[in-house]
């Protein structure tokens, strides 16, 4: 699968604690990343050296991204809820 256009499910709604270029404490679940661009929902750091490890392990899978984008953020926000600590 590859990644949809125009998401942004994995920047938006699982929390990342480890820091990242632009958010040195990390981030809150449902909190955009400082690296997404809001109008386009594209990381802006995408394949660049500084990219978290944390994101380049996401790979896109219809069970984490559903059909839609919609689904994606129904799936990994629940993934969220289900998996914090």
């Amino acid at each position: 699968m590859e990644c949809r256009e125009s998401c942004g499910a994995c920047c938006i709604a699982p929390s990342i604690k480890q820091a990242m270029p632009n958010m040195p404490s990390g981030k809150a679940a449902d909190e955009l990343c400082a690296n997404l661009d809001p109008v386009s929902l594209q990381c802006r750091i995408w394949g660049q050296q500084d990219y978290p490890d944390f994101c380049r392990g996401f790979q896109p899978d219809v069970d984490f991204c559903g059909e839609n984008r919609d689904q994606a953020m129904q799936i990994l926000s629940l993934l969220e809820v289900q998996t914090r600590a």
